[in-house]
């Protein structure tokens, strides 16, 4: 991970095989947010927030979360777009996407069809990522009713 000026702030490695740990994070700046591809964003254009490093990069121009504690507050005057993965079983995911949503913030909302619970696997299926993203990006009331009738908890 690296910052704004390309500076080494931490990296994450991750398990492949079976394993009670499945990633690990080791910040060098424990100052520094658990954000990865900060160094390779425009900030000009709309920023796309997915959950893991590997997601995003199947993203144009998106960061990712190093952990459930990534903190975004110093973006907050960036134009950010969440897209979690597709889990609408899973009360963490549920939960952070209704957040967002009560925040008035932009996300992703997965069309029904898509099984795949996670950007790289829609990828390795054939979709067109971005396509599903830009056309699958609400906010406001639009995204409570899509929200809604995509959860499942």
């Amino acid at each position: 991970m690296y910052d704004t000026e390309r500076n080494l702030i931490g990296f994450q490695g991750r398990s492949l095989g079976p394993n009670s740990v499945k990633y690990i994070t080791v910040m060098l700046n424990e100052e520094a947010p658990k954000v990865y591809g900060m160094d390779r964003i425009d900030t000009e254009k709309s920023v796309y927030v997915v959950e893991g490093p590997f997601d995003s990069t199947f993203v144009n121009n998106s960061i990712a979360l190093c952990g459930s504690d990534g903190d975004l507050e110093y973006l907050k005057t960036y134009d950010l777009i969440y897209a979690y993965d597709n889990e609408p079983r899973n009360k963490e995911i549920v939960s952070r996407i209704e957040r967002c949503i009560g925040d008035n913030k932009r996300v992703v909302i997965w069309p029904r069809g898509i099984e795949e619970k996670d950007i790289n696997d829609m990828v390795l299926a054939g979709y067109d990522i971005m396509n599903i993203l830009k056309s699958n990006t609400h906010s406001g009331l639009e995204a409570k009713v899509k929200f809604n009738n995509w959860k499942k908890v």
